[in-house]
């Protein structure tokens, strides 16, 4: 327990130690190479010297890595330590920004409430009709959770603005927090809903949940069926489209994005099978949804693919257009038009 107290409250002893096994990993390059012992008169003594350094090197490396695996562990257990004795008011919840999408926000809210979510934190991204009225057309129980915040005017990138300011604020409400779009749902396939499913999980720092993605399922005109009633059909580009989306414990992550997050030191993001995802990857190598999905409707019918054009995207580095609609939904060229149409990203002028 000496070594794991000494270290325990020094994070400036991770940065030194990288370093070293950086130099390490230098000097190993810069070494002696199998060319220049050759050509050396005293070949054998040329071998026996390069070989007495490296393994000098390498009991040093292991020493160092010794010790870095103890620090590791000891900030690990520390952080978590912090984190459990929180009173955070929430277990789980949601972050969401929006933009004239009411329409699908009451089915979007159950569905969550139902999946085990307790609370939301809605961005209005300048609906036209505001969505702190919409939500009060709802009833008592759901208002009361969900917290609304206006992020109308000038934005670099308003998503990705918003993660953020969601992860500044909101840290200490919540233990978890799942950062989606008004067109995902999440779907717990085993585990019980996702608080039974995330306490799996705390060891991390956040966890990467694959798309599950929808076409048109053939449809051309919107109805006011629920989404899940009315596309029913994975889209036949699935699993060569679908991205990750993540649930992260806000204390662990320094910067979201829009796929994922970066954990502080000695933490990971990790998939469904606790394989580490790389740093502010979009997709986890291991693409699998066995335990959990995203359900992303991405086009819905034809009529909504050009509402969604029109409506104008909150992620200023992404913009769809008309025509990718039948890559996703190739068997219905026929409603092909002569359309150029593009999803700008959208800036509020309200304020």
């Amino acid at each position: 327990m000496g070594a794991i107290s000494k270290f325990e409250d020094d994070k400036s002893k991770i940065s030194r130690i990288k370093k070293q096994l950086l130099r390490l990993d230098i000097r190993y390059q810069e070494g002696i190479s199998w060319q220049d012992i050759i050509s050396q008169k005293d070949s054998r003594l040329g071998f026996n010297e390069w070989k007495k350094e490296r393994m000098q090197l390498d009991a040093e490396r292991k020493e160092i890595e010794d010790l870095l695996l103890v620090y590791v562990n000891a900030f690990r257990q520390k952080k978590l330590k912090e984190i459990s004795a929180i009173k955070f008011k929430h277990y789980c919840s949601i972050c969401l920004i929006i933009r004239d999408e009411n329409e699908y926000l009451e089915e979007w809210l159950d569905w969550h409430l139902g999946q085990g979510v307790e609370h939301f934190y809605i961005y209005d991204h300048g609906s036209k009709m505001p969505v702190v009225n919409f939500v009060k057309s709802l009833s008592e129980s759901v208002q009361d959770k969900v917290t609304v915040i206006g992020w109308s005017g000038k934005h670099k990138s308003a998503q990705h603005e918003a993660y953020n300011d969601c992860l500044k604020n909101y840290a200490k409400q919540s233990r978890w927090i799942g950062f989606i779009d008004a067109d995902e749902m999440v779907r717990v396939k085993k585990g019980g809903n996702l608080q039974t499913f995330l306490k799996d999980y705390e060891a991390y720092a956040g966890v990467m949940v694959l798309w599950v993605l929808y076409g048109a399922d053939g449809q051309v005109k919107k109805t006011k069926a629920p989404l899940r009633e009315r596309f029913l059909n994975a889209s036949v580009q699935n699993i060569k489209q679908s991205l990750g989306k993540v649930f992260v414990q806000p204390m662990l992550i320094r910067q979201m994005v829009i796929h994922n997050g970066y954990p502080i030191e000695c933490f990971d993001v990790v998939d469904e099978y606790k394989n580490q995802v790389d740093e502010a990857a979009v997709v986890p190598s291991n693409k699998t949804t066995d335990l959990i999905c995203v359900d992303h409707y991405f086009t819905k019918s034809y009529e909504e693919w050009i509402e969604k054009m029109k409506r104008g995207s909150a992620d200023a580095y992404y913009n769809r257009r008309y025509k990718e609609f039948f890559f996703y939904n190739p068997d219905m060229k026929d409603c092909m038009e002569n359309n150029n149409l593009t999803q700008e990203y959208a800036i509020s002028t309200k304020c």
